[in-house]
């Protein structure tokens, strides 16, 4: 049995995705996490000649980076990374370092910024990282026979050097368009590989993450009728599901009572003087809960109240064991408006605070 670990460049992986879109004639390309790790076992194995059950992925890094200090408006896209980050490691047991991006309140994607805006973000350690991981678990004897990594880099042509100089093997998973010449090379006259480099571009249809439909049933205690639907949306190992129907619901009683128009988004409006931002985590207590009705409101200590659902409630929270006037920390989804409550997620205990 062949013991592996597999090292993955996530900023290389995410700055390459749109070159793998354009080589199977898609807008968008998303990688499935839970398949690479098991598409990378085959390979190898069938280089070696034990097929995939003669691998062991011991375990799977994933370096990247995250923004931090940015323009309230996205809030909602780094929400968005930071659940990625989170499924990575709580569904599929990745090995994630991530690291802060100073973007000096700007917005997050260029185009968004202003054209004449010469700021640059500056990545710092994921390369670092991601070098000393490997050498670290390369030095230890019995760790690893074989280092995997997902990259393009040649930067990183020293770290391959010196694993294979410490007796391990290593295989290099890259995308053709965005691998450097050195790691591609057949020859392999950089002697940074043991084995032809397994290209993605040939996986795509295993790799690539869809949203089959698939039929499951809605949790929420307020749903009428048959609780079977159909979605596309694929939920977290041990998350809540809930149907359109009482999804909708839960949104017109977050917005008073009145169904909330298409094109309103609460990230659309700027924050009042204040108050809190979105994203932003903030303590409280519950001082009201609808048991029938799966909801309730927390009020911070200067006094705003924040709606929350029982789908927001994590770090073991359960909505029955839920008690009026219980400290909470959360982050603000939505902020107060039009004198409505603000809208909370993330609602979890006190204690998780330094997590």
């Amino acid at each position: 049995m062949y013991k592996i670990m597999i090292f993955i460049d996530g900023t290389w992986l995410y700055r390459t995705l749109p070159r793998l879109a354009e080589s199977c004639g898609k807008q968008e390309f998303k990688v499935d996490y839970g398949i690479l790790p098991k598409v990378i076992a085959r390979e190898l194995g069938e280089y070696l000649g034990v097929g995939a059950l003669g691998v062991d992925v011991v375990r799977n890094h994933l370096f990247a980076s995250l923004p931090t200090n940015y323009d309230p408006q996205d809030a909602q896209l780094i929400t968005r990374q930071e659940e990625f980050y989170r499924l990575l490691k709580e569904d599929y047991h990745y090995q994630t370092e991530i690291f802060a991006i100073d973007f000096r309140g700007r917005r997050v994607r260029h185009g968004d910024r202003n054209p004449e805006d010469t700021f640059q973000p500056r990545e710092k350690c994921v390369d670092i990282a991601l070098a000393s991981q490997l050498l670290f678990y390369a030095a230890l004897p019995s760790a690893m026979d074989i280092a995997v990594v997902v990259l393009g880099d040649r930067d990183f042509i020293p770290m391959l050097n010196t694993a294979r100089r410490l007796g391990k093997r290593v295989a290099i998973v890259s995308v053709r368009s965005s691998c450097a010449q050195e790691l591609a090379e057949p020859h392999d006259q950089a002697g940074v590989k043991d084995f032809g480099v397994i290209w993605m571009d040939d996986l795509l249809d295993e790799l690539e993450l869809r949203y089959e439909p698939q039929e499951l049933e809605c949790q929420s205690p307020d749903h009428q009728g048959d609780r079977h639907f159909w979605t596309t949306y694929r939920p977290r190992r041990g998350e809540p599901v809930y149907c359109d129907a009482c999804r909708q619901a839960y949104a017109e009683r977050r917005n008073g009572g009145q169904q909330q128009d298409a094109g309103e988004d609460y990230e659309d409006y700027p924050p009042q003087e204040g108050m809190p931002g979105l994203g932003e985590t903030l303590g409280g207590v519950v001082d009201f809960k609808k048991e029938d009705k799966g909801y309730g409101f927390i009020t911070t200590d200067d006094g705003v109240s924040f709606f929350f659902h029982l789908t927001d409630l994590e770090g073991g929270l359960a909505f029955e064991n839920l008690d009026e006037g219980q400290e909470v920390i959360f982050e603000v989804k939505a902020l107060p408006k039009g004198g409505k409550a603000g809208a909370a997620q993330r609602v979890r205990p006190p204690e998780e605070a330094a997590e």
